[in-house]
């Protein structure tokens, strides 16, 4: 008999069912439930993160997410108090080839692979990530490694073996109605030290042959153009890219008002998601340039120019709105903008649900707890390199709204966006919307469009529920974008103040106009608490060492946004 673990649903509202066979003994038809879960993780099958002491493979990852404990690179046991439902692996693809020959299996003797895995370490890990991850994937013109300079043909089959590895790992992984492991990983685009990567996430085991990697596929529009040729919905193939740290990619790609309207075509079909929050930084939104406290936009906030840490006074006010524009609530915008101009077909490129991830590079998704983790693997084991990045942070996670825990639901869930992200904890939301009201009460009506769905008539109700984790709710807020005579207008709304562990609010946009192509999405504050920076700096009395450290933070939930999109006549 097959059992499930328990998730916290949100039992009080019921939803239209799902065409879908069910497997798990205890499903509902028309009931979801929220799962928990990070679709950014790297192993040693990643450089970045062997370099600095990660030994882990995938499978060791996927059972850490279940909840068996670990041993670090500096000989810390961790382990998670609460597993996790689901979990992509994302090694970066670009290495595959490079691990499999100079580590295990491989193992060559060729000077790099011995310099590699000689001095992989906390200590040792800078000097390899200047050595061969800088050169390889950051330069206008990445380079070639060693071992697979004067050796395409067995690198290849490097390669594709290595490849083949992470798909077994993740489909032996995977226990329907218990745990989901989904087969992915990154595509490491950094041109000129500029991020713009995307996380390649499957449906289920039917993947193509090779994992597209930057180095050999260098353009977004390639990537797009050989998972549409390679990843065919008759073959049982199916794919999500999500594009993540768009806090770091100086303002590049996303370019919807350049592309042909087959690339808008793929992209529409392959972006669904976009990650709003990780450890390198919290990509919601930018202040206009000089605007610093009184924003709204201040919350883990990491400014890098050329990946390099950076302040507003580096750039100049073209840059700073290329940048601002590339963060998730400049490219909803951007989508508003883009259904304006498309023709018949009223295509949307940028409606993006909304999700969270760790990024973590120690093969420990869902590590978030702020008083646990104790910096990026980059300083891992020692407080001084920990602090030099405490800009940083542990990470988010993603909440998938789904009948039941298995590829096939929780696919389809990201695919129509009933998605939302966290700062880490495990915050309950649902937003949701209908053109008829809606109200509160215990067994109320299922609202007609689901967070992440779209309307196109009507002005709409909103209905917003939340329970809080283990910190009491402070706030809960309605973020809207709109397009108002070819300007974008953005405005935050209160909805609510106070101290509590559940609200219900049923709130209607006094401001909407039924010409205006709008979004709403919403965010959710919890009391402030102490910030992983401050609990170590604090635990080793040395805070007075490190200005910024010692502060309070409110964790967050992020909702995906509900979209207006007028008939075009």
């Amino acid at each position: 008999m097959m059992s499930k673990r328990s998730v916290f649903c949100l039992a009080v509202l019921m939803f239209a069912p799902v065409v879908m066979a069910s497997i798990c003994e205890d499903t509902v038809t028309g009931r979801k439930n929220i799962y928990w879960g990070d679709f950014h993780v790297h192993t040693a099958y990643s450089l970045d993160a062997y370099s600095f002491g990660t030994m882990q493979n995938p499978a060791e990852a996927y059972e850490f997410a279940r909840g068996k404990p670990m041993i670090m690179a500096d000989g810390k046991r961790v382990q998670l108090d609460r597993p996790l439902d689901f979990t992509a692996v994302t090694d970066h693809s670009e290495w595959f080839d490079f691990l499999y020959l100079c580590t295990d299996p491989g193992m060559s003797e060729h000077p790099d692979c011995k310099n590699v895995r000689d001095h992989a370490s906390p200590t040792g890990g800078l000097g390899l990530f200047r050595q061969y991850v800088v050169p390889s994937i950051t330069y206008v013109e990445p380079q070639i490694l060693g071992p697979c300079v004067d050796n395409a043909e067995n690198c290849r089959k490097a390669y594709v073996t290595q490849w083949d590895r992470v798909q077994a790992q993740a489909n032996a992984a995977n226990e329907p109605c218990e745990f989901t492991s989904f087969v992915g990983y990154e595509w490491s685009a950094t041109r000129n030290f500029r991020h713009t990567h995307r996380n390649v996430i499957f449906a289920n085991e039917n993947v193509p042959g090779e994992a597209f990697d930057y180095i050999r596929y260098p353009k977004l529009d390639q990537l797009f153009n050989l998972l549409d040729e390679h990843c065919k919905l008759e073959d049982g193939c199916d794919v999500i890219t999500i594009p993540h740290n768009t806090n770091m990619g100086d303002g590049t790609t996303f370019d919807v008002e350049q592309e042909s309207e087959r690339q808008l075509s793929l992209r529409s079909r392959f972006e669904r998601l976009v990650e709003i929050h990780q450890e390198k930084g919290n990509s919601e939104c930018l202040a206009p340039l000089g605007v610093t406290d009184e924003s709204d936009c201040n919350f883990e906030t990491r400014l890098t120019k050329l990946s390099s840490p950076a302040t507003q006074e580096d750039y100049n006010s073209d840059e700073w709105e290329h940048m601002r524009a590339t963060y998730v609530r400049g490219l909803l915008m951007r989508g508003l903008a883009a259904y304006r101009r498309s023709g018949s077909g009223a295509n949307n490129p940028l409606q993006l649900g909304i999700i969270g991830s760790t990024d973590g590079h120690a093969a420990t998704p869902g590590f978030v707890e702020e008083s646990a983790w104790n910096g990026p693997v980059f300083g891992i084991g020692s407080l001084d390199k920990a602090m030099a990045r405490r800009d940083w942070n542990p990470g988010g996670l993603v909440e998938i709204r789904a009948e039941e825990n298995t590829r096939e639901s929780l696919f389809a869930a990201m695919k129509r966006r009933e998605v939302y992200a966290t700062s880490g904890p495990r915050i309950g939301l649902d937003f949701e919307s209908d053109v008829s009201p809606l109200s509160c009460e215990a067994g109320g009506r299922p609202a007609a469009v689901t967070m992440g769905g779209d309307f196109s008539r009507g002005q709409p109700y909103f209905r917003l529920n939340v329970a809080s984790d283990r910190v009491p709710l402070q706030q809960i807020e309605v973020v809207k974008g709109k397009l108002q005579d070819g300007i974008f207008r953005e405005t935050v709304v209160t909805l609510w103040e106070g101290s509590a562990t559940s609200q219900c609010i049923v709130w209607q946009d006094s401001d909407f106009v039924e010409e205006e192509p709008a979004f709403w999405y919403t965010r959710v504050k919890e009391e402030a608490t102490a910030r992983w920076s401050a609990h170590h700096c604090r635990a080793k009395d040395r805070c007075d060492e490190f200005p910024g450290a010692d502060v309070m933070i409110q964790e967050r939930a992020w909702s995906s946004p509900i979209w207006y999109l007028p008939i075009k006549e």
